[in-house]
């Protein structure tokens, strides 16, 4: 039994590896947690897993291992009184560092507060609890996209690979990776996790975030744009919900090879041109006309607010790299575990959710979709 402190736990993945834990073995969970009082914070976690679980028969047992601080890693010790520290950097075992704004238009400024300074934050509370003697690993979840507009194959032991951002979720994910790397020299291990873009999940396509992938599906739904800038090849890189907070989970230890970077991407992921057209068939909308990204002027094509809305998307639509996972299917091979296909039931599946919660309207259609 481990004794296990998670940030970002109310969040998308985070809540998702809190489950798993939960469900995979008997570990303690101290959760840091924003909320106006403790009772608040406790609260917001527990209605978070109900929603989330499939069965919350059992809820109440397992969350008899989940102790729930409220707090907040932009503060200093991470808004917890100095005897609530001491107490905890005597009992944890191992860290999570999940908590991040995900946002990619969020000023640098507002940003960094969360993804850079609140990452450091947690790292030095992680060297309080190696002088309280039991920390043996912290989890650092990142993202694969800190490769920016580098087209490559992207190791899992690369970072600085002369790439420029598309956006400053992706610059301070990398400046965090940065600053994990300054406090492995400290003696701190610190696996790092990559997931790639994170979808509903696998089982029934249920999802609490509709970024990336779902907003600019919507924008087609509706009809906004009949030409786009993207390529039919392009492959950004798709994966489940349920799949990476598995693949973390089953990965992370204290056993495993000291201070590693893991890529949580899918073996294969559908291309471009393959997405739309399901996703066209499926809802009913209208396919925009694919124009190549070097023939397009977004200022003669779009209006102000238009180009607005879909700015933040279009790198994605031209996604060329790959991302090597040969540490994760090494650690994940010897468990047994397999990746889900991502294929046209998983896409269904997706889309499925988004009509039946009212996120896109699926349209009255012809086409026939499996």
């Amino acid at each position: 039994m481990n004794n296990i402190f998670i940030t970002g736990g109310t969040g998308f993945l985070g809540s998702s590896i809190i489950e798993e834990i939960l469900n995979s073995s008997d570990d303690n969970i101290y959760a840091l947690v924003r909320g106006k009082d403790q009772d608040a914070a406790r609260e917001r976690l527990r209605g978070i897993l109900a929603d989330l679980m499939d069965d919350t028969s059992g809820l109440e047992e397992k969350f008899r291992r989940v102790h729930v601080y409220r707090g907040d890693i932009t503060e200093k010790n991470l808004g917890l009184d100095d005897d609530v520290v001491l107490d905890l950097s005597n009992r944890i075992d191992a860290i999570y560092c999940n908590a991040a704004r995900t946002d990619i238009n969020v000023k640098i400024n507002e940003i960094r507060q969360v993804n850079v300074a609140g990452t450091k934050n947690v790292l030095d509370f992680g060297l309080l609890c190696k002088k309280g003697g039991r920390l043996k690993k912290i989890n650092h979840i990142s993202t694969a996209y800190v490769v920016g507009n580098r087209v490559c194959t992207f190791k899992e032991s690369d970072l600085s690979v002369r790439q420029r951002f598309h956006n400053t979720y992706e610059k301070t994910k990398y400046e965090a990776e940065k600053l994990v790397h300054r406090y492995r020299r400290h003696g701190l291990d610190i696996d790092v996790f990559r997931p790639s873009i994170v979808l509903g999940r696998y089982s029934d396509g249920k999802t609490t975030n509709f970024k990336m992938f779902y907003q600019p599906l919507h924008f087609f739904s509706l009809e906004l744009f009949d030409r786009i800038p993207a390529s039919f090849d392009s492959r950004p890189n798709l994966i489940n919900i349920d799949t990476v907070a598995k693949a973390i989970v089953a990965i992370a230890g204290p056993d495993k090879e000291e201070s590693t970077t893991y890529h949580i991407a899918s073996p294969e992921s559908p291309d471009f041109k393959f997405v739309m057209n399901l996703a066209s068939a499926y809802f009913g909308f209208k396919m925009p006309e694919f124009i190549p990204p070097a023939d397009f002027d977004l200022r003669k094509e779009y209006s102000w607010m238009r180009r607005r809305l879909i700015a933040p998307y279009l790198p994605y639509f031209d996604y060329h790299t790959k991302f090597d996972i040969t540490n994760t299917q090494k650690v994940l091979g010897e468990t047994g575990f397999e990746f889900p296909k991502f294929d046209e039931e998983n896409l269904i599946r997706l889309f499925e959710y988004c009509s039946r919660i009212g996120f896109i309207e699926r349209k009255k259609t012809d086409a026939v979709v499996k």
